[in-house]
């Protein structure tokens, strides 16, 4: 790792635990009851001292990625991340009898994907991805991934679009997190935080260890 990115997250880490300390600590108390939910995530794999909790104003997202990201100290846009749930919208029961017992190696209806904003997710590429983790036993002609609707993924994730997180998901339904965000310099990732107008920062090996997110190369430069 350069000698930037690890003076970095020593500074991140630093920064950390000092608002674990201080009064934002007694601030979340008052926040709601999404972002509550992920702080009780991050409690129980041991992330309160390690990540941050960002309070964006109302006009957040009527900003450029720049201006965003300034706002939160990232050190770029591309260290600004999402995560959205993809559905299988030909998903049978039937095809997890194909595909094993194992969990992750099912035809999964859901998958929560953590994509950057300069990036999209390429559906062809989910597909296959998904598709080796049941050794290919289910038909490509069976998968049509497709973005879950807000109901849906309200109803799984507890959260509320621009706030999903995938620390602290109602459901723990499995996650992919895109190969470009593990090449991030410093390794260090901000993604819904619970609600709308608050956004959660952690390193990006931290994400990787509290969810056992999945890498696969899934996405390309958004347009």
């Amino acid at each position: 790792m350069a000698p930037i990115s690890a003076q970095y997250l020593v500074f991140f880490a630093a920064a950390s635990k000092q608002e674990a300390c201080d009064e934002v600590e007694q601030k979340r108390y008052q926040w709601p009851s999404g972002v509550q939910q992920v702080l009780k995530g991050l409690d129980s794999a041991g992330l309160t001292t390690s990540s941050r909790i960002f309070h964006v104003p109302p006009s957040y997202y009527e900003w450029p990625l720049y201006q965003r990201a300034l706002s939160m100290g990232a050190p770029s846009p591309a260290h600004l991340c999402k995560m959205v749930v993809m559905e299988n919208k030909r998903w049978q029961p039937a095809h997890c009898k194909l595909s094993g017992s194992n969990e992750k190696r099912r035809n999964l209806k859901y998958i929560g994907v953590v994509v950057q904003y300069v990036q999209t997710v390429n559906v062809s590429r989910m597909t296959d991805y998904v598709r080796t983790l049941s050794n290919n036993a289910v038909a490509r002609n069976h998968f049509k991934f497709r973005l879950a609707d807000e109901h849906t993924a309200r109803k799984l994730t507890g959260f509320a679009k621009n706030g999903v997180s995938p620390v602290g998901m109602r459901q723990q339904i499995p996650l992919v997190v895109c190969a470009a965000i593990q090449r991030l310099r410093p390794p260090v990732v901000w993604m819904g935080g619970g609600d709308i107008d608050f956004k959660l920062a952690m390193p990006v090996q931290a994400l990787l260890d509290s969810t056992q997110g999945m890498i696969a190369d899934i996405s390309d430069p958004a347009q």
